[in-house]
């Protein structure tokens, strides 16, 4: 069965926990995320769209602007207000306690950014996203790939924001898989753009004046994948030799794959794990037991099928 039917068959086997008493109340499902970046907006809109489904469903959603005492209001105005649920897209997982606290019994999905296992009962707290190892496994084997016949890589690597699950396990993967296929991994530049375009962008522009020669840029999400781009195009630097590989298949991240100047990126499944952290919500609001974890798997993109994406 392919992924995407398995995912659907999810989102139709959570659907069905609507009943009678589904049918006759209004659920009020707050959402507050860390940003709307290019990721996080595809997220959002799936949950709205998701909610479509349910005449009788109101989602209420906040962006907390990368302020972790913003998003913390917000869940205390959902609460107050005595919403149904809460989705929560973390901006720092050590707020994970702090949330579930504030939210009063509320019972609270967190989605995309993982807090620890030991918060997560399956009953009142649930998460979903994808496991990030994986993505940066995928990034290693396409890279080990590319790179056949050599035996050290000199590395540029665009981290996410320091602390996070989608961080440490995105850039272990990376370097796991690559040292395991036998290559030795020699940094040239290691820093944090905490996602952002245009702080990859100034980095590499930073970088590439010190001279410093290497053979791959390899970054934890496409927006810094794409600004690291726009530094090596403004010296015309050749893509195809050196390449740059993100995660998200972002919608701008796939032309860059389709022209060439993004090897590969990974596809994070914005829409999936939208659908099914509204269902986790929806089912957790009606008091049902919910399943711990919602994985949506990731999967490699490259110029051969970045077109069914």
């Amino acid at each position: 069965m392919s992924i995407g039917k398995k995912l659907v068959l999810v989102a139709v086997a959570l659907a069905m926990v609507a009943g009678t008493a589904f049918a006759q109340k209004t659920f009020r499902i707050g959402v507050t995320l860390y940003d709307r970046d290019q990721f996080i907006s595809s997220l959002e809109q799936a949950i709205l769209e998701a909610a479509k489904k349910y005449p009788n469903v109101v989602v209420d959603s906040q962006d907390a602007k990368q302020d972790v005492n913003q998003q913390m209001a917000q869940v205390d105005v959902f609460a107050t207000k005595k919403y149904d649920a809460i989705i929560v897209n973390l901006i720092n997982t050590d707020t994970v306690e702090t949330i579930i606290q504030r939210a009063r019994g509320i019972p609270v999905i967190f989605v995309n950014r993982r807090p620890r296992d030991a918060v997560i009962d399956g009953v009142k707290t649930a998460y979903v996203g994808s496991q990030e190892f994986d993505a940066g496994r995928m990034q290693g084997e396409f890279l080990a790939q590319f790179f056949k016949g050599k035996t050290e890589l000199r590395y540029v690597l665009f981290m996410g924001q320091l602390g996070l699950e989608n961080t440490n396990e995105r850039t272990r993967g990376v370097k796991e898989t690559l040292q395991k296929a036998g290559f030795k991994l020699t940094k040239v530049y290691e820093d944090t753009a905490e996602w952002d375009r245009w702080k990859a962008m100034n980095q590499m522009q930073q970088l590439l004046g010190t001279g410093k020669q290497f053979d791959v840029v390899i970054c934890n999400n496409d927006e810094m994948a794409l600004g690291a781009i726009e530094a090596m195009k403004a010296l015309k630097m050749d893509l195809k030799k050196i390449p740059v590989v993100g995660i998200d298949a972002t919608p701008p991240a796939k032309e860059a794959v389709k022209k060439g100047e993004m090897a590969m990126t990974v596809f994070q499944n914005a829409k999936a794990q939208g659908a099914v952290a509204l269902e986790f919500a929806l089912k957790a609001a009606q008091g049902q037991k919910i399943e711990k974890f919602g994985w949506v798997p990731f999967e490699p993109v490259t110029i051969e099928n970045v077109s069914k994406y």
